[in-house]
């Protein structure tokens, strides 16, 4: 019999089957190598290895973040595409000023130039995650810079446990931060590992308003 964690793993292959054969060359996924996107790359690398999987590089992330990348991308043989902030991109701590344009800077515009070469966004959101993703879609058009591109999200109707469970079933293998409390990784400057009650993003941007780095904000 198959299992509710099976059938949703086979709704997730089969969209991203579907996406990567009706728009060639023309998907892009975006991952930052922690929970969800660890699906999503392990389900593209079965698809179309070929496809690119676009990694913010913000100048901030954990080492073990970057050492954690490069291994899976290795072993999966994904393609990989570094998006790096110039090195005098902003001002240095503005994370502790101005967090809203930092994070610009160094996330929403860099992707937001990445995307304009695709026609479909993929990325590992999910309906639990916080308030602020409750009402997404498994598909949405977001217009980005005037133009509207198709967003996908697999695993909107996913739990965190469905997650862990695709993740040991596949034997696939979890960013090290993971196990040290660390339930959603960020940059080292806005990211704290979480305590037992308390949700997944709580320990991004904690003790400030800010729960969204921008470049899920604007879904239409």
């Amino acid at each position: 019999m198959t299992t509710p964690a099976a059938r949703l793993a086979m709704d997730a292959k089969e969209i991203m089957r579907f996406l990567v054969r009706a728009y060639p060359g023309r998907v892009a996924l975006s991952a930052s190598f922690g929970g969800g996107g660890l699906v999503l790359a392990h389900i593209l690398s079965g698809i179309d290895a070929d496809a690119p999987v676009l990694f913010l590089d913000t100048g901030y992330h954990f080492p073990e973040t970057i050492a954690f990348k490069n291994r899976f991308a290795q072993r999966y043989h994904l393609r990989v595409v570094d998006l790096a902030t110039p090195v005098d991109a902003t001002p240095a701590e503005l994370y502790r000023t101005d967090p809203d344009r930092c994070c610009r800077v160094r996330k929403v515009e860099p992707m937001h130039r990445a995307l304009e070469g695709f026609d479909v966004w993929i990325t590992a959101l999910r309906r639990d995650q916080s308030e602020t993703r409750r009402a997404i879609a498994v598909m949405e058009h977001q217009v980005i810079d005037g133009r509207a591109i198709l967003k996908v999200m697999p695993l909107a109707n996913w739990s965190r446990h469905d997650v862990e469970e695709y993740l040991a079933t596949h034997d696939v293998p979890l960013h090290p931060l993971l196990e040290m409390g660390y339930t959603s990784i960020g940059c080292w400057p806005c990211t704290r590992p979480t305590v037992e009650g308390e949700g997944e993003r709580a320990g991004r941007w904690s003790g400030t308003n800010k729960t969204e780095c921008g470049l899920h904000s604007a879904n239409a």
